[in-house]
């Protein structure tokens, strides 16, 4: 094993996929030991960690990377699924896992054990959530390669036992590629263009797996890199780029992170998705003092989200993106209307 273990860290440390140099090279019988060898392996932090073997096992052999990567964090039940093209997994332990691709949802033959709900508990305390009675509904996302994982867990006491749902991105969207795929139109682009240029606030509605997020992602890239963003919640969405001014926040106190963030001259707050009260409220706080900000929210009209708005807070210059999906031999997502106040 030692012996392994050091072909393992030469294999890190070539920045190649250096198979003719044998460096990458493992026969099939060792592939389960370097897989339990590369669990032990660790950076700075968890993503930055499945990175690391992931490039490790693509060097190794393409195929298993993403199977292998999954497996040292004890996610080898849903590997299969991530390797499909599904978007989102359900799992409940002891019952079916139910799956969702672009043409419906699907009951799988598989059961959801406790097992990999245990492993993504372990892996939302390695992002550094707590787990408690007061935290019984949390949110966090994992990268490597070209996925993309946003896992939501539900603890009690609102469900009797511990589940979760995990919704997979291949890979970031840009807004050309949206518009090309017919999300969004020439004219509605131009107008998102306007209202960012205008400085105006924009919230993204649409019902569950719509798209809002991919496209608030997509809207981060269009606004200089040089302007000062801070992401409140959801902040495991947004990539770290060099080339971007980035803070992320993932205090549970959001609007006090509103009035810290005025100390840091930011120019626009991301605060993902308005669900609970200290959402809006920090929404409501942000917008109040000036700062460009931009959300998402679960709705499938204009007149909807105003209406959960206005409980709260009476928005001015503001830009409302509803976002629309439909089933039929493919899910279709499309941006449905644009609201301008």
């Amino acid at each position: 094993m030692p012996h392994l273990l050091a072909r393992i860290i030469e294999c890190i440390e070539c920045r190649h996929a250096c198979r003719e140099k044998g460096l990458c090279v493992f026969a099939e019988e060792e592939i389960r030991d370097v897989v339990a060898l590369s669990s032990r392996i660790f950076r700075r932090d968890i993503d930055s960690t499945l990175q690391l073997r992931y490039e490790l096992f693509a060097k190794m052999d393409g195929e298993i990377a993403v199977r292998a990567t999954l497996a040292t964090v004890g996610l080898q039940e849903i590997a299969d699924l991530v390797e499909d093209d599904v978007e989102d997994i359900l799992l409940i332990p002891e019952r079916p896992i139910y799956v969702t691709k672009r043409n419906g949802k699907f009951k799988t033959p598989k059961t959801a054990d406790g097992a990999t709900i245990k492993s993504l508990l372990k892996l939302a305390q390695m992002k550094g959530i707590e787990l408690t009675t007061a935290n019984p509904s949390l949110r966090y996302g994992l990268r490597f390669g070209e996925i993309r994982m946003r896992i939501s867990l539900d603890l009690p006491p609102i469900v009797p036992n511990p589940q979760a749902y995990i919704r997979i991105h291949r890979g970031k969207i840009t807004l050309r590629q949206l518009v090309e795929s017919g999300f969004l139109t020439r004219e509605q682009l131009a107008d998102i263009y306007a209202a960012l240029k205008e400085g105006r606030h924009i919230v993204v509605t649409g019902p569950p797996g719509s798209g809002k997020t991919t496209l608030l992602v997509a809207l981060d890239d269009v606004i200089p890199g040089g302007f000062q963003r801070v992401y409140i919640d959801e902040a495991d969405e947004f990539e770290e780029d060099p080339d971007k001014n980035q803070i992320k926040i993932r205090d549970v106190n959001k609007a006090r992170q509103i009035y810290t963030s005025l100390n840091r001259n930011i120019d626009v707050v991301f605060i993902g998705e308005l669900q609970y009260e200290d959402h809006f409220y920090a929404f409501k706080t942000a917008t109040e003092i000036g700062l460009q900000t931009l959300a998402t929210m679960h709705s499938t009209t204009v007149e909807e989200a105003l209406r959960r708005l206005g409980r709260y807070t009476e928005v001015k210059k503001h830009s409302h993106h509803t976002v629309a999906k439909r089933y039929g031999a493919v899910v279709e997502r499309q941006v449905v209307d644009i609201y301008v106040k």
